[in-house]
């Protein structure tokens, strides 16, 4: 019989052990691999979503609620900025544009955001991205040019079944229970082609119908016309460019400038972004350690089970050994054992772990529109299967050392 059968053997032959040391190392591996997982394209998809905007301007406040806001649709805006104060800025000499918006209206439990009809011709959701309505990319209609015209995200459409030509009254708040504007009947135009960003979860309306809307007072109506007492939530700013396309040093004059002022703020998502993960890294090192013990502990079960096998097939050994198996034979049956356990139940486990990215992407992603990818390649995946291996060819070598040292002449007494 060739090795490699008695190592199968082997191993049907204990099953029960041999499952239940598979499925728990796999249940630690999927464990650490989704977390490693999850944990990096969380960090992709929000430093990536900062990117294709430069600079935000916003009230005074917290710069991560600006950015949550303005960003990701999540948080409220702390405050409003003075539409002349906006222009201000905008006229400043590294300022190359601005888009102004205005946050604070939901419809469905879908954010509603007022913005200026700039946005889907100027803005980069991703640097050198813009939106589009184009059938061949998955969007339908076209940009709104009518105060009571709106334009819905992808994911927002999908989920509520919106579609050109339909129709709502946009809610003015974010909470339940907020008051409907009954009197506002705004009809959607156009679906945005996917982008894979928390836009795609949005809802937009011309800016100037947001001072139009029924039960805002005349105070907010009167903005519509006088702009001396208009007020927008933020605007997203673009900055020049110098050589090479490296933005103009002069933003973080500007910044200072702006921060000095009792008027409002500017926020730059690529400075902000990190303070996200140093407040919640805690989380990540908290859940990694978990799953790390995890793994260990089930490293720990395939190396007691080894030794419960060895005590099980003692005169078994004692046998291959008379029938002329060597030292190093018997070693490497335990070996081999341990080396096949701790493989099955990386892969299997990497397996599960990927399923446990796609099955948790798709609630994340329908509480904040980002995307995870079940395909990502993580640092884990790397790592994990030779890692893994080691570890157990490591909690294997005890017993196949036991096995190496097996007296024969002992071991052949019939076991009752």
């Amino acid at each position: 019989m060739k090795f490699r059968q008695i190592v199968l053997k082997s191993l049907c032959h204990h099953w029960l052990s041999t499952a239940l040391a598979i499925v728990s190392i796999a249940l630690g591996v999927a464990l650490l691999d989704s977390v490693v997982s999850l944990r990096e394209q969380t960090h992709r998809n929000f430093t990536q979503e900062g990117l294709g905007v430069d600079a935000i301007l916003g009230p005074k406040g917290s710069p991560l609620q600006i950015v949550l806001n303005a960003l990701y649709h999540l948080e409220e805006m702390p405050g409003k900025v003075k539409w002349t104060y906006y222009k201000k800025v905008l006229s400043s000499e590294v300022v190359e544009s601005g888009i102004p918006f205005i946050t604070g209206h939901s419809y469905a439990g879908f954010r509603v955001n007022a913005i200026d009809e700039n946005f889907f011709t100027s803005f980069e959701y991703l640097p050198g991205q813009h939106f589009s309505f184009a059938p061949a990319d998955g969007g339908q209609g076209r940009a709104f040019s009518g105060n009571k015209e709106a334009v819905a995200g992808h994911e927002a459409a999908r989920l509520l079944n919106i579609t050109p030509g339909k129709t709502f009254n946009p809610t003015c708040g974010v909470n339940a229970g907020d008051p409907v504007h009954v009197n506002d009947t705004i009809t959607f135009v156009g679906i945005m082609a996917p982008t894979g960003t928390p836009h795609d979860r949005a809802i937009y309306i011309p800016l100037k119908s947001f001072y139009t809307l029924g039960g805002h007072g005349g105070e907010v109506q009167e903005m519509a016309q006088n702009e001396e007492h208009r007020e927008i939530s933020g605007a997203y700013l673009k900055i020049k460019r110098i050589r090479n396309g490296v933005i103009h040093p002069g933003i973080q004059d500007l910044k200072y400038s702006i921060n000095q002022s009792s008027q409002a703020q500017l926020v730059i998502p690529n400075e902000v972004l990190p303070r996200l993960f140093s407040i919640i890294g805690w989380v990540d090192l908290v859940i990694m350690g978990i799953a790390l013990l995890v793994t260990l502990l089930a490293l720990l079960f395939l190396f007691i089970a080894l030794l419960s096998a060895l005590r099980e097939r003692r005169r078994d050994l004692a046998l291959l050994r008379c029938l002329g198996a060597t030292r190093r034979t018997v070693m490497g049956l335990m070996l081999c054992e341990s080396l096949f356990m701790s493989a099955a139940g990386a892969a299997l486990g990497i397996a599960l772990g990927h399923l446990i990215v796609s099955i948790g992407g798709e609630f994340i992603r329908a509480e904040t529109g980002l995307r995870f990818s079940a395909a990502y390649v993580s640092t884990a995946d790397l790592y994990i299967l030779p890692v893994v291996i080691l570890l157990g060819l490591l909690a294997g070598a005890v017993p196949a050392v036991q096995a190496y040292r097996l007296g024969v002449l002992k071991n052949l007494t019939p076991i009752s």
